[in-house]
């Protein structure tokens, strides 16, 4: 058994630029509190995007396919791996990073 990625490189770009939205908006929903926080969300995407799309081929058949990137599978991994690691940021930093003990607190 030989893996291999087929993705071509406009499927590689949209995957990166889906993966900075991925990160953006989790960064949004977080409220900024951490730097690179998106940067750790938007990798986590693009692995789990990149690894789903070329392992799940069975979805291949019924979902859409661009420049050798299967779309449904692609999405709902780089979704579920970002959300995973999102939580588990979050979990390792303390819970939410919004702070009690922020400069405007009493």
């Amino acid at each position: 058994m030989q893996f291999a990625i087929e993705m071509g490189p406009g499927a590689l770009v949209l995957v990166l630029l889906a993966a900075v939205v991925f990160g953006l908006v989790a960064q949004l929903v977080d409220n900024g509190q951490t730097v690179f926080g998106w940067m750790v969300d938007s990798f986590a995407f693009a692995i789990g995007a990149i690894v789903a799309s070329e392992m799940i081929t069975a979805l291949r058949a019924v979902g859409p396919v661009w420049d050798g990137l299967a779309m449904l599978p692609a999405v709902f991994g780089g979704f579920v791996v970002g959300v995973v690691v999102e939580l588990a940021y979050r979990l390792i930093g303390g819970g939410s990073h919004r702070s009690l003990h922020g400069p405007m607190s009493a």
